[in-house]
């Protein structure tokens, strides 16, 4: 009787985490490339596409929260976005990356995984994430 309760039990609970609803958040390019002289300022346009199963309202910031790499926070301008759609499906929404490298900073390639830090969410954000590379160049 308890074997079969705690099978019960455990059926019950995969069958919870099978149901919940995430919505995912890629990125178009998914690898960003931009030179950009000490002193100065990189832009580049990225879309967000956001998909789900149902209706949903995704708000988050990209920008604020990178890993994987040597790119330094204070360089990136957050953008906020919002992607929401009344129905499951997808939705878009284009946005500037902007990277400002200080006038100190030493030449090179600086790399960095930017992922969707969410604010305010009807449902978890699943996303690869958008690979960000800054070359730095002498002027």
């Amino acid at each position: 009787m308890r074997r079969a309760l705690s099978f019960i039990m455990a059926a019950i609970i995969v069958g919870l985490a099978l149901n919940v609803q995430a919505a995912s958040v890629t990125f178009d390019p998914e690898v960003v490339k931009l030179k950009v002289a000490h002193g100065e300022t990189g832009r580049t346009a990225i879309t967000a596409h956001g998909f789900s199963s149902q209706a949903y309202s995704l708000n988050f910031l990209v920008g604020s929260k990178l890993e994987n790499g040597n790119l330094p926070r204070g360089w990136l301008t957050a953008a906020y976005l919002w992607l929401d759609s009344k129905t499951e499906g997808p939705s878009s929404r284009v946005m500037n990356l902007v990277v400002t490298v200080p006038a100190d900073a030493i030449p090179g390639t600086y790399t960095g995984l930017l992922v969707p830090d969410n604010m305010r969410c009807s449902e978890p954000i699943t996303s690869p994430g958008v690979v960000v590379s800054i070359e730095v160049t002498d002027s």
